[in-house]
């Protein structure tokens, strides 16, 4: 298999004399521009074209998600390529946490400074006010055969994703795969990806408090029963009720195998010619930024990746931070798979050897530098 293209920029900005401070082009949001001119990742874009550019807001405490001002960049270079471009995230798994609807998803975004304003484009919740507004895609994958995709996802005509790379405690890290195949999908699939099969109730347990049924937003549960075929797979009840209702939670590798089963979804159902990636390995903590909390970076800030090949960039991105050095008082053990190293129970093969599986890009990569 020919090694697909990886673009790369360091984001070190070496100034040692004091008559030459000022040296805009060592910025890295110029150096991201560069960046992405040189990698041609918008040379796809047509006047008019409606472009979601997929990023994370992270959530309330989260303090290291991925900066307004590199979104901004990019929204202003589709403006330049006549693109009409859109910010957006999905809601996230649950019926409870502030994540979990889009109204209080934007409320956190402007506090963490992703407002219409500085990201100089409009923020749009891809799968609606509850999570639920999805289209409905067939896929052939390793273990789920049906995803909802978002739907403001599913109508764009080009997506480029934004990605804060960095390590997760299910998935071993998170970057383009995860970017695509969680980011992009409605609460259903979300479910589907953490969770077997429809919750139960507990018969022996349940003090019919009735918190359930208040919660639930289709009336799925009569007689303190959940029925199966009006479940829309929302994990609401089990939030609400930790004593009666379980939940059958999928393994590490599970996790990664069906979170890439929706990534070729949401791919098949917009084109795989029509996304873009862009990787920024920077404040590469060890936790995802939907905890609601920074931990320290594990590495020193790396650089910039871009490229048309999903599978690729994250390669790549994974081979730079298990190649760097780790960083003192933080989580980070020397290893040669560092995210491994620090969840032993997960591994960054699965969504790797995931991808590879699906066709979905290529193992094999060549990086080229750009200054």
């Amino acid at each position: 298999m020919t090694a697909s293209q990886v673009y790369f920029t360091d984001v070190r900005a070496p100034v040692d004399q004091p008559e030459r401070w000022y040296q805009p082009k060592l910025s890295a949001v110029n150096k991201l521009g560069r960046l992405v001119l040189k990698s041609g990742i918008l040379d796809n874009i047509s006047k008019g074209d409606q472009v979601a550019i997929k990023t994370h807001f992270g959530v309330h405490g989260t303090t290291k998600p991925l900066r307004p001002v590199f979104i901004r960049k990019v929204v202003q270079m589709v403006k330049d390529k006549g693109g009409k471009p859109f910010v957006t995230e999905t809601t996230g798994l649950g019926m409870t946490k502030e994540r979990s609807f889009a109204v209080s998803k934007i409320e956190t975004a402007e506090e963490n400074g992703y407002t219409s304003q500085t990201l100089s484009a409009p923020i749009i919740i891809a799968d609606g006010l509850q999570g639920f507004d999805g289209v409905e895609v067939q896929v052939e994958g390793l273990q789920l055969k049906k995803v909802y995709v978002a739907r403001h996802i599913a109508e764009a005509d080009k997506v480029i994703s934004l990605a804060h790379f960095k390590g997760h405690i299910d998935s071993g890290f998170g970057g383009a795969l995860k970017s695509i195949g969680v980011g992009c999908i409605a609460k259903p699939s979300k479910y589907d990806v953490h969770i077997r099969e429809p919750p139960t109730v507990n018969p022996e347990r349940c003090t019919k408090c009735g918190a359930c049924i208040d919660i639930c937003p289709v009336d799925a549960i009569k007689d303190w029963k959940i029925d199966p075929t009006k479940c829309v797979r929302c994990q609401g009840c089990a939030e609400v009720c930790k004593d009666a209702i379980s939940l059958n939670w999928v393994s590490s590798q599970e996790l990664c195998e069906r979170l890439t089963d929706c990534a070729k979804a949401v791919i098949d159902c917009v084109g795989r010619e029509n996304f873009r990636y862009v990787n920024f390995l920077l404040d590469i903590t060890p936790h995802c930024d939907c905890c609601p909390y920074s931990d320290n970076p594990i590495v020193p800030d790396l650089g910039i990746l871009a490229s048309d090949d999903i599978l690729a960039i994250d390669k790549a991105s994974v081979d730079m931070v298990n190649q760097a050095p780790t960083l003192p008082n933080s989580m980070a053990k020397c290893d040669e798979d560092k995210f491994h190293a620090i969840f032993e129970w997960t591994h960054s093969k699965y969504q790797l050897e995931a991808a590879e599986k699906l066709g979905l890009g290529s193992m094999k990569y060549e990086v080229i530098k750009v200054e």
